[in-house]
């Protein structure tokens, strides 16, 4: 239900959708994105970016500059020429060229933290965890957390359903058990649905548009958010209780009741979305409509949710039972 994939379609900036791309990819590369990339295809040009981002944390300095010399030393090249040709390609997308020397830039930073944390390498493989909720398709309360492929997933052990499915990197996995792994992806869940939330693409940062759509499991059908970014095309499926329960009023009026939201798993939550805790009441699927109603100690907070160009959440009203 927490699926993060890509569209197929390539969307403007005024949200509107725009041609898909041809077979070879993306219709909007330029000749500036293919040689940025072809840059990185050498080692001496990756101990380069590495060496100034070993400096930066030595010196506990963001954009540190090393001199020509001290880089040139850093990095395991036979000549000072062939150390100048890798360096020049680097000079622009990926190294700042100083008056004193070489920096990293934004996107060189970024790529070496991304070879530090190991995203290019598959996260290993560890012992199930048995997980506390509830399966969305069976009622089951049995529920296992794994690593599948490069995916963090919960799977209902009683018909096999996965329930969550979320990218899982090394780094992630280092220095944690199982248990802290599981609890580790449940506060980047809740991060990613803060920033959704606010239309903030969580890998990218550009625009993200949500709509509502229908998702089949097992022999019931419930109404997911799928919130898509307008640059990169991620995209996160949630279920729509999940807006709701992030919705300001509800995060308070759980907190009244002696639950911190971002302290429950998503995997939990389910488990309240099929009891009487979170119920919800579709009014109309088009246009979407529907009402989420949260119950605690006998006090009943109801929401409504539209799907007019967007997932609106909104409070109705807020009864003692």
């Amino acid at each position: 239900m927490t699926t993060n994939d890509g569209d197929h379609e390539r969307r403007s900036d005024s949200g509107q959708r725009s041609e898909p791309a041809d077979a070879d990819g993306y219709n909007h590369i330029d000749q500036a994105v293919i040689d940025s990339v072809g840059a990185l295809g050498n080692r001496w040009r990756l101990e380069i970016l590495l060496s100034l981002a070993e400096a930066e944390w030595e010196h506990r300095t963001n954009g540190y500059v090393l001199s020509f010399t001290e880089l040139y030393d850093a990095v395991d090249v036979a000549s000072t020429s062939q150390f100048s040709y890798h360096l020049e390609k680097l000079v622009g997308q990926f190294v700042d060229e100083t008056e004193d020397g070489y920096r990293l830039t934004r996107a060189g930073g970024k790529l070496v933290r991304a070879i530090f944390s190991g995203v290019y390498e598959r996260a290993p493989a560890f012992e199930p965890i048995d997980l506390e909720g509830g399966c969305l398709a069976c009622d089951s309360t049995a529920l296992v957390g794994a690593r599948r492929d490069d995916m963090f997933v919960v799977t209902c052990a009683e018909c096999e359903t996965t329930l969550v499915a979320d990218y899982l990197p090394r780094s992630q996995t280092r220095s944690r058990t199982p248990a802290e792994i599981a609890e580790s992806v449940s506060r980047r869940i809740w991060s990613t649905v803060v920033l959704v939330r606010g239309g903030v693409c969580p890998e990218c940062y550009g625009r993200v548009e949500t709509t509502v759509d229908s998702q089949e499991l097992g022999e019931r059908s419930f109404f997911t958010s799928v919130s898509t970014c307008c640059e990169c095309r991620f995209t996160v499926h949630l279920p729509i209780e999940v807006s709701a329960a992030f919705h300001p009023a509800a995060i308070g009026f759980l907190r009244e009741h002696g639950t911190s939201l971002f302290d429950v798993p998503i995997w939990e939550l389910f488990g309240h979305i099929r009891s009487e805790t979170l119920s919800t009441t579709v009014c109309s699927e088009s246009p979407f409509e529907a009402t989420v109603e949260i119950t605690r100690d006998g006090e009943t907070l109801t929401l409504a949710l539209e799907d007019d160009d967007s997932l609106t959440v909104r409070p109705t009203e807020r009864l003692e039972r």
